[in-house]
Parts: structure tokens; sequence; C-alpha cells
């Protein structure tokens, strides 16, 4: 019996540690994607953006703004490129790209920073215990911070960036220290319009630090094929049936039976969808394929102003109204 419980104890023993060593190997592979994927520097992804009318004018506006020292924002529907512009804007200075996308859940910690529970307990409320918000670290090391559809955001929260660009200093509350603002940092929002669901008015006191105030539409239609074909990933479809894509999505924005029209990034997600299924068959995307990836992304990509009408019907009766 004594031997047996041995064996017994023995086989768990081992069963432990062959349990034990492929977690520890999982972990560690987690752990080297995680260290691989991580934006630590400056981005270096290449961006694909169509610098062609409103968004050349776009970008030199920004780099004035950038010049003259004054904080800027760009404000248009969703889906525009304004924060693909930002982006590449981030780029061209060579500067890192810090952003938050604002929603109710965005608090002033979330910005500036907040202490590490676990680390509290060993280091206490020090700096070590401290993790640094994507606003505290742009302001330190003079890169691009990007606030993102600004006006969700509380007033409350929107209170932090006063200072920053009135008196060139940030207070850290949990720390209680007040920094000054790196001479190269740049502040950059970003806002749908004000008739959006979801969007608030922003504040005299914080309206009034922002200087440069420059506006995008969806694009026109040679622009916006452009932009398409340069975002299909490799993929080809004839010339034709991308006019048709953006044919459809334009006749969708000009209806006034709709409220949220289709973004430029729509267009793309039919044009990738097409040519993917296309490329499951081996053969050239069609009309159909067209059709087909147009039932699948439209839906959900628009919302009508008679919430009762079902939009999947709509896109259907868009699509027999202009022959597809």
């Amino acid at each position: 019996m004594d031997d047996i419980i041995s064996l017994f104890f023995i086989l768990f023993l081992l069963w432990f540690l062959l349990i034990s060593v492929m977690l520890l190997s999982e972990k560690s592979d987690l752990i080297e994607r995680l260290e691989k994927m991580t934006i630590t520097g400056k981005d270096e992804e290449k961006i694909n953006i169509v610098l062609e009318g409103q968004y050349k004018e776009a970008l030199e506006d920004l780099m004035l703004a950038y010049e003259a020292k004054i904080p800027a924002a760009l404000i248009g529907p969703v889906g525009t490129g304004k924060t693909l512009l930002a982006r590449y804007f981030a780029q061209k200075l060579g500067k890192r790209f810090y952003w938050i996308t604002f929603t109710d859940l965005v608090r002033p910690h979330t910005l500036v920073g907040y202490f590490d529970p676990i680390k509290v307990l060993q280091y206490g409320y020090t700096l070590q215990s401290f993790v640094f918000g994507p606003l505290l670290k742009a302001v330190l090391s003079g890169d691009l911070f990007f606030g993102n559809e600004i006006n969700r955001a509380d007033e409350y929260v929107l209170n932090v960036f006063l200072d920053i660009l009135e008196e060139k200093t940030l207070e850290i509350p949990q720390l209680q220290r007040r920094v000054k603002v790196h001479e190269d940092f740049y502040f950059i929002v970003a806002m749908n319009p004000s008739e959006y669901k979801g969007t608030r008015k922003l504040s005299e006191a914080f309206r009034s630090r922002i200087g440069v105030w420059i506006h995008l539409d969806y694009p026109p239609r040679h622009i916006e094929l452009n932009i398409i074909k340069a975002n299909i990933l490799g993929g080809e479809i004839p010339e034709h049936l991308l006019e048709r894509i953006v044919d459809m999505i334009n006749y969708i924005r000009r209806d006034s039976a709709v409220e949220k029209p289709p973004s430029i990034r729509t267009g793309i997600y039919i044009a990738r969808f097409a040519i993917r299924r296309a490329q499951k068959y081996r053969r050239k995307a069609t009309i159909e394929d067209i059709k087909y990836a147009a039932l699948r992304v439209l839906p959900e990509a628009i919302e009508l102003s008679n919430p009762e009408e079902k939009t999947i019907e709509y896109v259907k009766n868009v699509l027999m109204r202009i022959g597809m």
C-alpha cells in the first residue's frame, strides 16, 4: 500500500511539474509577444494616407498651428480620417503619439496617472508605484497628445487641460506636485459635429484655449476612390466596381432618411470583403461580390431617422434602386 501511495505521489509531482513547465512556457511566449508588439517609441508603421484636397490643406494648417504654438481641433463626422491625420502628423514631426478616446468612463487619473495597488504594498505611495498616464507622458517628453471625441468628455475631466494650455503646468494630485509642460508638447483634439448623439457642449474655458479649428467632411468622389484603393491590402478589384462602391456610399449619405451615414472605412470594408470572397472562389471580383459585401457591412454601419425601419431592408432597397 505504501508503495502504491509513493508511486501515486511521484506521478502527481511529475504531472504538476509538466503543467508548470507548460504554463511557464506559454507565459514566456506571451511576454515575448507583448514586448514585441508594445508601442514604446515613435510610430514607425507606414500610414496609408491620401494627402489630397482637404487632407493636404488640413495637414498644412496643423503644421502652421504647431509652429505658432496654437492647440488645434479637427472637426468632422465619424470616419473622415481625423485620427489617421493626427497620427500621420505626429509621425511627420517625429513625435510619439499618445491619445485617449473620451467616454463617460474616462476620468482625470486615466489621463494623468494612478497608483498601482499591488506596487503600493511593496513601495508605498511613491513614484515606484505610480503608473504614468498618456497625457503626463506626453507633457513630460514633449510629444503629441491627441484627445479623440473630446466633446464626449465630462467638463470635470476637461479641466485637467486648462492649466496645461494656459499656464503650461500640470497638477499631479496623487504625487502632490506640479510639473512644467515640455516646450515641445503639442495638443490636438478631434470631435464629431455637435448634432451627433452623446456629444456635449464644450465649456467656454476649454474652447477659448483651442485656437485653430479645422473642419473635415466626407471627401469628393475621386479622393474617396483613391483612399479605398490605398487601403484594400494588396487585393485586386476592377476600377468600375470601386466606383460602384463609392457611388453607393454617396447615395446613402445624400438620403434624408439616414441619420448616421456610412464612413470612409465602410467603403474600405466593403471592397476588402468583396475581394476576399472572390479570392475564395479563385476568380475576379464581380458586382455580386460587392452586393454580398454591402449586405454584410452596411446595415450596422448606418443609422436611420426612423428607428422602426430595419437597416437591412433599407440596404436591400438601396441596392435595388441603384441597379445592384
